[in-house]
């Protein structure tokens, strides 16, 4: 094939646009075809070096193979495969393979959430195409002298413009900033392209996957971007950090990052280097879109190095009057018409349906009662709650049963929103509550004095249980005594456990509580280099114990010891060899702790059958009696069995009800926490998906944390 001049042109941009540097050609050329790129074509700049490259492989007849290497190699760029498919008569037929099962299922939990997010925003009620202005002066591109690019001025674009004709143009390219106001539609605008991206990657399986990542979540200033999209990947859709770390690098995902301006005011312009740093290294993304409130995004000093930059415009008055002729909400249409003030608060999409929603509850005397924005704003959000707690609804969380009144709903909805702020989450999941959510020193002495007695009650009346088990069924004491003996270690367990209560209680009094962080556990790993450690340090700690027994008078054989030394040791070492793995994709309320409960009742039978197995053959040798044997070796294995479940699949779920139950009893949670959530989507002041909760916008949230937390 030898191309025409018009051809070769389109070519060298695209594969400019494709291989931005000198370095990724050569990879690519050296990778995909064995060649060495000086050798081929020379030095000099990036553009003379794909000149020359070009006209080489046409002359000598490999200019197919250099097309096929390049798509092969950054399969996601658009201009390369627009380019490739008009010039290769074979391009429909290049190898072009399925999207493996990993990236399918991300896919799959992305295309869940976008359309969850969608179907429940408020937003999405005002059904207009949102006025777009181009802004490139707000990104500082590498490559641009601040002369060409840095004055050049904005301008609108066409009303019928989509959010993905301005990603996919030639200036943008997929790396766009989306700036608006609160309650613009920048987020549902980062929604429906995220939609349309999703679309596009499951008709080309090689195209990147669009993943929605919220920046509130980046905690750490010394975190690289890329480190926190692979934290992220395991946190938000259980991905393995491998896995996700293979994607990150190949550059196969297109991370969509709202919430620029929901990190703290001090880490904001922080966030801002860190994500220039990333689109400056090896690992960039070939796609970033990046969405954050316009004037907290004016007052950073540094830009974000992307190609090209939208505003979302307010709402004009003919289409905010449309829109109510539309729903016939002509008694809220004389209202603002009547006040300028209310018309232009109402020139955004958010709080335009909440003015639609709460209309009925609007005065027009209050309403003019206010003479700063601010206020009317909190008059507006306050109308609408009101109103959101008073509607009639039917309730499918709260189905055949009495719902909270709208005072103790309001009361809840504070404390959550409050405790979300505190901590700069725009995501809640019912799993991930932690005692640092007990402020006062009251709340965490009683959650340590709790947790020490609930779980040194339980170890110490296991381990005492299994010791009489195997003690007497060696021994071959009668049915009776066996569990006449089982009922007092288990009164002995409670004993010994309670002071282990006190002495937490007292531990509080004096020194900075215990907080450890609750993990739900959804699948459990094996490892046996911790077993195999913890085994041979226990064996040595329990035989040196036995060997000082000895001298002491207490034991009299050793020898009789061994297998007690080695059953225990097998203990210790079997619940420090399992490895606690957190849960993955969340797709019910409160799974992480529901599946961590069904995991500590499969640890526990497996170890069960085990033991019981071990225990029989152990006590058989040494009882003629079957029937003693088979019993003390059942009821011990059960012992067994608890005490390596409840230590590590069960811990968690011990930690997230003695925290639930003190959450419940301050009056901050209902006892049903999930179902009131759900009621609280019913309402119309969340959004669900899967397990993870969040306010229906920030505005909301934000409105919600500065109320008073008041019991009457």
């Amino acid at each position: 094939m030898k191309l025409s001049g018009q051809q070769r042109k389109k070519l060298i941009d695209a594969l400019i646009d494709a291989f931005p540097t000198k370095s990724s050609l050569e990879q690519m050329l050296s990778l995909g075809l064995d060649k060495n790129l000086d050798v081929v074509a020379g030095g000099g700049n990036l553009e003379v070096v794909v000149f020359n490259l070009i006209k080489v492989a046409n002359s000598q007849g490999w200019i197919d193979q250099l097309i096929d290497a390049a798509c092969k190699e950054n399969p996601g760029n658009l201009k390369l495969q627009g380019v490739a498919k008009e010039l290769l008569s074979n391009y429909n037929s290049i190898a072009n393979p399925a999207r493996p099962k990993n990236e399918q299922i991300l896919l799959a939990a992305v295309k869940e959430e976008v359309t969850a997010r969608l179907r429940q925003s408020l937003h999405n009620a005002v059904l207009i195409n949102l006025g777009k202005e181009s802004q490139p002066q707000q990104v500082k591109r590498p490559w641009d002298a601040e002369i060409k690019i840095g004055l050049k001025p904005a301008e609108p674009l066409p009303i019928a413009t989509t959010i993905l004709e301005v990603f996919d143009s030639e200036e943008i390219t997929g790396k766009l900033l989306i700036l608006g106001a609160p309650g613009a539609g920048k987020t549902t605008t980062q929604l429906e392209l995220a939609q349309a991206l999703v679309s596009r990657a499951q008709e080309q399986p090689d195209y990147p996957v669009p993943v929605l990542f919220n920046l509130s979540s980046w905690k750490d200033d010394r975190q690289s971007v890329t480190d926190w999209l692979v934290t992220e990947l395991k946190s938000k859709y259980g991905v393995s950090k491998k896995l996700g770390q293979q994607w990150v690098n190949n550059r196969q995902l297109i991370p969509l990052l709202d919430g620029l301006d929901e990190l703290e005011p001090q880490r904001q312009e922080g966030c801002v280097q860190a994500i220039n740093q990333f689109l400056a290294s090896e690992t960039k993304s070939l796609y970033l879109v990046v969405c954050s409130r316009i004037e907290e995004y004016n007052s950073y000093a540094t830009q974000l190095q992307l190609k090209g930059a939208i505003l979302l415009q307010p709402l004009n008055n003919n289409q905010i009057f449309d829109y109510l002729t539309s729903i016939n909400s002509i008694a809220l249409c004389s209202t603002i018409s009547n006040d300028l003030d209310l018309l232009e608060l109402v020139k955004t999409p958010l709080l335009l349906s909440i003015s639609v929603l709460a209309s009925q509850e609007i005065s027009v005397a209050e309403w003019q009662q206010f003479n700063s924005t601010e206020d009317r704003l909190k008059y507006l959000l306050s109308t609408y709650i009101k109103r959101m707690l008073t509607r009639e609804i039917n309730s499918r969380a709260y189905f055949g049963s009495k719902y909270p009144n709208a005072q103790q709903t309001q009361l809840w909805l504070i404390w959550l929103a409050q405790q979300m702020q505190q901590e700069s989450k725009t995501e809640f999941l019912i799993e991930k509550i932690q005692p640092n959510l007990l402020k006062s020193k009251f709340g965490n002495w009683l959650y340590n004095s709790l947790l020490w007695g609930v779980v040194m009650t339980l170890m110490v009346a296991l381990v005492l249980g299994l010791a009489v088990c195997v003690l007497y069924g060696l021994f071959g004491v009668n049915i009776e005594k066996l569990v006449n003996k089982l009922i007092a270690a288990l009164l002995g367990g409670l004993t010994v456990g309670l002071p282990f209560g006190l002495i937490g209680l007292f531990t509080g009094l004096f020194f900075k509580p215990i907080k450890n962080k609750i993990i739900p556990v959804e699948n459990v790993v094996f490892s046996w280099n911790k077993f195999l450690s913890r085994l041979i340090i226990s064996l040595l700690i329990i035989f040196c114990s036995e060997l000082i027994f000895y001298i002491f008078g207490i034991v009299n054989n050793v020898i009789n010891e061994i297998p007690f030394c080695i059953f225990f040791s097998l203990v210790i070492g079997l619940i420090n060899g399992i490895n606690q793995v957190e849960i993955k994709n969340k797709t019910i309320s409160n799974e992480g702790i529901w599946q961590s409960i069904q995991n500590s009742i499969i640890l526990s039978l497996r170890a069960w059958l085990i033991a019981t197995t071990l225990l029989f053959i152990i006590q058989y040798n040494n009882n003629i009696n079957l029937n003693k044997v088979l019993i003390s070796s059942v009821i011990g294995g059960l012992f067994f069995g608890l005490l390596i479940g409840i230590p590590t699949s069960g811990m968690p779920v011990i930690q997230h009800f003695i925290l639930r139950i003190i959450l419940w009893f301050n009056a901050y949670i209902p006892w049903n926490y999930a179902r009131f959530l759900d009621y609280c989507t019913e309402r119309l002041f969340l959004q669900r998906v899967g397990g993870r909760y969040r306010f229906v916008h920030k505005l909301l949230q934000d409105h919600f944390a500065q109320m008073e937390f008041r019991r009457d």
